[in-house]
Order: structure tokens, then sequence, then C-alpha cells
């Protein structure tokens, strides 16, 4: 009897202590009720300093740099409300232990029944390690209000979460590149002399045997800076034949303020002067500057004719070339747009994986979605 008195007493003092120290997913529940706020503009540097430290990046990576922080989630980028871009978790002693950044915009195209369906993608989302169910909960809370949301690559953990918060898998996204300078794989850090010549050699050779192809339409490209309404009809066109995200021109423009990089606006001429396309392009370094890679960030055409297709995609090229990118990177999501690259002379070289949250059945299967680096962080990473 005595020892089972000592057993009792010795159960509710560890009770006692385990309360006193909460499960850190137990703790995470009242934490997150109390503790989730938006970003401000104040919170920037230790936002910084909490993502290159999560992501194992340098301090002064440009996707985390406070400048690029405020462009993101502060900046209104054209938004006509007060709706937060970004939501902030912190311990009880004003450490932040999560993140999740929100990129709003909206599904639209003659296939969707209500034209525009509100959707969103999360970025620069990272829990701490400690709290195992803080991105579940950041996730949720970045969910609120938006009928659908999706997802464009990003981390294993992140894909595993979304999976089983209700994600499903959609076509994937082809990464398309094409070597512009063949020896600058000799500048590339991770190869060598003798690897960075098999680079130059493989990629000489591949031009040698499969040239890119004779252009059949020839399309001028014209610098703005800045997009209108006059985009509209090429956005519409467009939107016949898929599902499209936003293409105001308050977000291209946005795009165009980019803080650390010389985003460039186009459009697209045929040779009567007759606009027919637009595009965004960004030229950064990479390797501590040692390379240089060029991205198609987005390019609009109103119709799948491949040959334009083929010629928006080598003039493109062309101008990245111009601009001193080594290699030139895009987006396919659609069989024209990577038929007009595969003629231009691009490789595909590895997919994203592309997954929807539409528990209502609003965006349908059966029409490709148009998705470009204009999406998440890849305009400018």
């Amino acid at each position: 009897m005595a020892s089972e008195v000592r057993h009792r007493l010795r159960e509710r003092r560890k009770l006692r202590i385990d309360r006193s120290k909460p499960h850190p997913d137990r703790g995470l529940e009242v934490t997150m009720a109390l503790d989730i706020k938006p970003l401000q503009a104040t919170d920037l540097e230790d936002l910084s300093r909490f993502l290159t430290v999560g992501f194992h990046t340098s301090p002064d990576a440009v996707f985390a740099t406070p400048a690029v922080l405020r462009w993101k989630y502060l900046d209104p980028k054209g938004q006509k409300d007060s709706v937060p871009c970004s939501y902030l978790a912190r311990d009880d002693v004003g450490h932040i232990i999560g993140h999740v950044g929100i990129c709003r915009t909206f599904f639209h195209g003659a296939s969707i029944a209500d034209l525009r369906v509100q959707t969103l993608h999360m970025i620069d989302w990272l829990g701490s390690p400690v709290h195992r169910s803080i991105g579940a909960s950041l996730m949720r809370k970045a969910h609120e209000g938006t009928p659908t949301q999706f997802g464009l690559g990003g981390s294993k953990a992140g894909r595993t979460v979304i999976k089983r918060g209700g994600y499903e898998p959609r076509q994937p996204v082809a990464v398309y590149e094409r070597v512009l300078q063949p020896f600058y794989w000799l500048r590339h850090p991770d190869y060598g002399f003798t690897g960075g010549c098999l680079h130059a050699a493989r990629d000489l050779a591949t031009r040698t045997f499969r040239p890119a192809r004779q252009l059949r339409v020839q399309l001028k490209l014209k610098r703005v800076s800045e997009f209108s309404d006059e985009i509209d009809f090429i956005v519409q066109g467009a939107a016949a034949h898929v599902v499209l995200t936003d293409r105001l021109p308050e977000r291209l423009n946005h795009f165009l303020r980019f803080p650390c990089q010389q985003v460039s606006g186009w459009h697209l001429l045929l040779s009567s002067g007759e606009p027919c396309g637009f595009a965004l392009l960004n030229i950064f370094p990479q390797q501590g500057g040692s390379t240089y890679v060029g991205k198609i960030v987005d390019c609009l055409l109103p119709a799948t004719d491949v040959d334009l297709w083929h010629a928006a995609m080598s003039a493109l090229m062309s101008e990245l070339a111009h601009q001193g990118a080594d290699l030139a990177q895009a987006f396919a999501s659609t069989p024209w747009v990577a038929e007009g690259l595969s003629r231009s002379g691009f490789v595909s070289r590895f997919t994203l994986e592309f997954s929807l949250r539409d528990r209502h059945q609003l965006i349908p299967h059966r029409i490709p979605v148009c998705l470009m680096p204009i999406e998440a962080d890849y305009a400018y990473s």
C-alpha cells in the first residue's frame, strides 16, 4: 500500500513538471493563438536573419535582404485592400519561431465558371525545428479567406506538409535552359578546369548537332518603363486557351521596381509594328558573381501558334545574351511554350512540382495552367 502511494505521488510530481514545460506541439497551439501577427517594418531585420539562418544561405542572400522583404510584403503592389502578405510567429520572449509569406493573386480564364477565383501561394515559409507544428499552423493562417491555393516547387519538407494539407498534384512545370556563353563553364566554381572543359565541349556539340531551327516569323522587342491597359487584349486572348494568374499592369510594374536587380519590361511586336505579346526579363549573378543567369520571368502571347512562341523565345534569348547572361532559363507549362523553347535551342533540365488545393473544384483539370518564374521567388533567385 505504501509503495502504491509513493508511486502516485511520483506520478503527480512528474505531471506538475511536465505541465510547467509544455510539449512543443501543445505549447505551440497556445502560442499560435497569441503570437501570430502580420509583418511590420520593424520586423524586417529580424526576419532577414531568421530566413538566412534557417535556409542556410549567406547573410546577404538577395531573397532575404530587408529591402527585398519590404518589396515583397509591405509594398502595396497595386492591391486595393490591406490583407497581410506575411505572418510572423514569435515565442514568449519575442524570438521569431516561424514565418510564412503570401503571394496573393487570382486564377482567371474563359474556362473558369466565375472567371476570377482568388488564390495564393506561400514563400519564405519556415518554422523553427523546436516547434514542430509551426509550419502547419502558419499554413492554416495563410489559407484563411482564400478558396484555392497552389504550390510550385519548394523544399521537400514544404511539399510534404502541403500534401497533407489537401494539395493535389497537377501537371509539373518543365524548366528549360540554354547556355549562351559555352565557356562560362570555365568560370563556374563547382566544376574546375577539367569539368568546365567537358561541359563546354558538350554544349558546343549540342549546338553543332542540334542547332536552333530557322524562324518562320520575326518579332521585334520594344523596351517599356511600365505596363498599362494596352496589354489587356493580350491577357484576354491568352485566357481563352489557359488558366492564368493575375497579369494586371500593377503586378508587372511591381516587378519593374525590384530593388536589387534591373528587371526589364518588353513589348513583343510583329514586323508591322503591331503588338502581339509582352515579357519581363531579369539577369542576376550566381556563384558569387562569377556567372550570370538570365531569366524569362514572364512571357505572354494571345495565341498558341508555335511559330510565334518560337520567335518570342528566340528574341528574348538574344536580348538576355546582349545583356550579358551566360545561361538563359525559362519555364514551360504548356505544349506550345515547350515547343517554342525547343526550337530556340533550349533543353529541358528538370521539373517543378505543381500542386493545387481546390476543395470546390473551381479550376478545371482539362485546361493547362500558365506558370512562369513570375510566381514565387523564381524571378530573382
